[in-house]
């Protein structure tokens, strides 16, 4: 991603999958996840309070970050397992060779339902992926900033803990934090994740447990009010020496079902010596490589200037007096679009326009948007999305309620033709 207008360290958007009522098949969603997130993408933020009420913990180290940036390798089985309702809808593992600080990885499907892609293998800028039934490949230009910010997402759930004084109250400005993303192992469960990036959470220590015959630290997640977000929570199970994430249950509540996705890792074994080559592509000879395009993202300091390069025209949406841009998107690619980003100190709302379009699931419902139907999606991250001639427009946030959503939905509404 590319900054235009000011300094190098413009913020971005890492990569999250949200909660959707209607989406792109399952093979679609994959190739236009890269292009779409960068427009309609919010990575979440909030100001967290911790539990007063936990067991009691050590002080942990200033270093957690670093601690996790030295491991240089990971090794092992990890098991994703998707429960609705308390059935199990789906499990898959995976033989998995990782670097966590520079987003290589190699996955190896090992058991669980059918899948086009069977082998995966990034070499931190690049997926490829292997299909299970021809020779074929498909290559993914990546540019997702999850790897690298995950040890400090990690860190900044233990300063919080850190920073909570004995009688459960925090300073004034205590650092933001996250949950950590719910990554599918597939296409096919892409839908299943809900919007990870939260409204208001508390985080706090759960004591130590064993997984993978390693000694861990248990941190839970809950939302600061039980009745929004979706009956979200996420639990963590962090490995005591370098804080990698042996196991990762989080568990939400749409239109009435609940969803449990647990990962965990099994016979892992950490620095184990990983080769350049595990994460080079070895394309079969009669392979063919299909490229997807790839969307070009441009981030600018203004509205203004984006409206100054963009030939798409750019939404006007009235915000909360609160809420302040903090950058604006252009996106080239098969999708073109722009976006706007918007945060106050506890919540992030984001407005979206992009060339691609689908039917909202009921057509005939009562919310709409400029005489548009609209489909609003509510949990941990609250999303409002409608048709307005070759475009579709989103609003997404956390932290900010439905009607809040709805009201700046409406105040964008259908302004026409989608070009200057």
């Amino acid at each position: 991603m590319t900054v235009a207008g000011g300094p190098s360290d413009v913020p971005v958007c890492a990569l999250q999958i949200p909660m959707a009522t209607k989406r792109p098949s399952t093979e679609r969603a994959v190739l236009l996840v890269a292009a779409l997130v960068a427009l309609a993408g919010v990575a979440g933020s909030a100001w967290v309070a911790t539990s007063a009420s936990a067991p009691d913990r050590p002080q942990f180290d200033d270093d957690v970050a670093d601690q996790y940036d030295a491991i240089q390798g990971v090794e092992g089985t990890r098991t994703t397992t998707i429960e609705r309702n308390g059935t199990v809808e789906s499990t898959r593992t995976y033989a998995v060779q990782l670097r966590p600080d520079t987003g290589e990885k190699r996955l190896s499907l090992r058991e669980g339902p059918e899948s086009r892609f069977g082998t995966r293998v990034s070499n931190g800028s690049v997926l490829w992926l292997y299909e299970r039934e021809t020779p074929n490949v498909t290559r993914i230009e990546l540019d997702d900033d999850r790897a690298s910010s995950r040890g400090d997402t990690i860190a900044r759930l233990f300063a919080r803990l850190n920073a909570t004084t004995g009688d459960g109250e925090t300073p004034a400005e205590p650092p933001t934090v996250e949950p950590l993303p719910v990554v599918p192992e597939s296409a096919a469960q892409s839908g299943a994740a809900t919007g990870v990036g939260g409204g208001p959470l508390t985080v706090s220590y759960g004591g130590t447990d064993t997984v993978a015959d390693r000694e861990v630290y248990v941190l839970r997640l809950t939302p600061v009010n039980e009745s929004t977000d979706a009956n979200y929570e996420q639990t963590l199970w962090l490995d005591a020496e370098n804080y990698f994430p042996l196991k990762q249950r989080t568990a939400w509540t749409h239109e009435g079902q609940r969803t449990v996705m647990t990962t965990t890792y099994t016979d892992v074994a950490f620095d184990p010596g990983l080769d350049d080559d595990t994460f080079t592509p070895d394309i079969p000879e009669n392979a063919t490589v299909h490229s997807p395009d790839t969307a070009e993202t441009t981030t600018y300091r203004s509205v203004g200037a984006l409206r100054e390069a963009s030939d798409v025209a750019v939404p006007d949406p009235v915000v909360p007096p609160t809420y302040e841009l903090t950058y604006a998107t252009q996106t080239n690619g098969r999708v073109q679009g722009v976006g706007l980003r918007y945060a106050n100190r506890t919540s992030v709302v984001s407005v979206a326009k992009y060339s691609f379009t689908y039917a909202d699931e009921d057509d005939e419902g009562e919310l709409t948007i400029d005489g548009r139907p609209a489909t609003l999606t509510t949990g941990q991250r609250v999303s409002l999305s409608w048709n307005c001639e070759d475009y579709r427009y989103t609003v997404r946030g956390t932290g900010i309620s439905a009607d809040v959503v709805v009201d700046i939905g409406e105040s964008v509404g259908c302004p026409g033709a989608g070009g200057r």
